[in-house]
Order: structure tokens, then sequence, then C-alpha cells
């Protein structure tokens, strides 16, 4: 049987318009899971900046609302610009190497497939950046206001008195977000996940497919509830990308994240060895800001 696989692979190589197909085939059971919604964005302020742009956030001030006095001259407000913090650029590069006859054949899959791979890697990338720089603001050193040991499991007490603090100096809550481990608890509580009251424990399908396309869970006690996927960093070492001991509750403009032009590609084929080696680099910079800490609340679980 083995054989006869090993002989419609053969054949199935000596027509070019095949090896798509076949690459396609030999890659899928290892494709790995990825963020399919922008969640840096739902964290912090996100945009994306050509090199060249001014890298310091600037605050318009000066327009106040006076009382009207009739026949009188009023003050007037004189607008200034003042620079409130400046970027500090880091760098993501992601490259990978393989065998040129393994290209060739197919085995490892089409260069746009991994193309594609990377620039997913970069996005997982930047948001456990911007979640791991949230979640290590506060500490029970430096605040007990915005930061709570909440126990083994989140309760509906701790997450509540999360939620109020950050609509008190937050401006309003933006997301609360953690990992699936950590945050789907809440559904035990909460999120709206019956459709009439408690009388009746029933799973709404709608809500279901929420979670499966978008991570998800619903609302609760007004604010937005978003669970990410665990990732790992490789098959190999299997580490953990997301802490599943921290939940966040984010207000309103709490900083920005950037990116400082375009993602750079690298693309060359390494002749000394033999067989030849073809390489591919993706690189950006990228910079984030946190200026309004106080809209940062940290649950963090034992």
């Amino acid at each position: 049987m083995e054989d006869k696989i090993r002989e419609k692979i053969a054949s199935l190589m000596q027509d070019k318009g095949q090896r798509e197909k076949l690459a396609q085939l030999l890659v899928e059971y290892v494709q790995p899971h990825h963020l399919t919604v922008d969640f840096v964005s739902l964290l912090l302020n996100s945009r994306a900046m050509a090199v060249g742009d001014i890298l310091v956030k600037k605050v318009r001030k000066g327009i106040k609302v006076r009382t009207l006095v009739p026949g009188s001259i009023h003050l007037k407000s004189e607008i200034t610009v003042q620079e409130r913090m400046n970027f500090v650029l880091d760098g993501a590069d992601v490259g990978i190497m393989a065998n040129q006859w393994e290209l060739d054949s197919g085995q490892i899959g089409t260069v746009a497939e991994m193309r594609t791979e990377m620039e997913a890697k970069l996005r997982d990338y930047y948001l456990g950046k911007v979640f791991t720089l949230l979640s290590s603001v506060w500490t029970v050193g430096n605040t007990p206001d915005n930061f709570v040991e909440g126990g083994s499991v989140i309760t509906n007490t701790v997450l509540e008195a999360a939620i109020d603090q950050i609509n008190k100096l937050g401006g309003g809550v933006k997301a609360v977000i953690g990992s699936r481990a950590a945050m789907t608890p809440i559904t035990k509580f909460g999120a709206f996940w019956s459709d009439a009251g408690a009388s009746n424990t029933g799973y709404v399908p709608e809500r279901i497919e929420q979670i499966m396309a978008t991570g998800m869970l619903g609302n609760y006690y007004g604010a937005k509830l978003i669970s990410l996927d665990q990732e790992y960093d490789s098959p190999d070492t299997y580490n953990k990308l997301i802490p599943e001991n921290i939940i966040l509750v984010i207000g309103q403009k709490v900083g920005e994240f950037i990116t400082y032009g375009p993602v750079m590609t690298k693309e060359w084929t390494d002749n000394r060895p033999t067989p030849p080696y073809w390489n591919l680099e993706l690189y950006q910079q990228f910079g984030l800001i946190v200026d309004n800490a106080q809209g940062i609340y940290v649950i963090h679980l034992s």
C-alpha cells in the first residue's frame, strides 16, 4: 500500500499543475491556528504610519467655553500643541529557509502559503507584545485599585468590581479580554448564554457560532467579552504565547499601537551549499504607547 502511495505522489509530481494541490494536501494537517480578528485594535487605538512620519504623539489644548455676558469682550483661548510623548520603535523579524529540492517538489508547501503563514505569525507576535505590556502595567505592589488577585477562577464579584473601576477611570470599558481558559468560566454566571433566564440553560446556536468565528463570548455587565484561543510558538517547544492566568479589563483610549512602514521582504537563494537553500524574510518596525494606565485593570488568577 505504501509503495502505491509513493507511486501516485511521483505521478502527480510529473504534472506541474498538480504540484500546488499536492503541497496543500501535504501541509494541511500541520497548519497552525491563527487569530482571524485584529484583536490589537480592540485593546489599543491602532494605525499604520509611513516611514518619515513624525513619531511624536501631540495633544491640542486651549479650547474652552465661557459664559456669555452681553456687551462684554470675552476671553479667548490660545490654541497650543503639546508634544506629549515619543514613540520608541522596536522591530519584528521572521525568516525561513528551505532546501531548494524540497521547495521545488512541493513537499513543504507553496511560497504563497508560507508567506501568508509568516504574516499571521507577525500578527500573533504583535498581540502577544501588547497583551504582555498591558498585563504588566499594574501589580499588587504599585496599585491595589487596578489590580486584584482573583483566585483560581474568575467570579462575577471580581469582574463587576473591575468593570466598575474602569467605567469610572477609563471612560467606559472597551473590552474584557483573556485566554479562552480564563474567560470561559464567565459563561457560568452571565454572558447571555441562555435564552429564557435561569429556568432555561439551553445554549443559543447563534452565540456559539459567534464564539467559534470571532472568539467573542458576548456581553456581561455592559462590557464586551473576548476570548483568545491559545497560541504556541512552535510544535517543538510548545510554549504558550498567551498567559492563562490574566484577564484584562480595558478602558477607552488607553494607548496607541503603530506599525512604522509596510512589511518589508527579503527573498534570495544561497547557491553556496548543494543543493542551494532558498530564504524568505519578513520584517517590520512597530511601537506602542500607554498614556492612560488608569484605564487598565488586571485580574490575576492563581
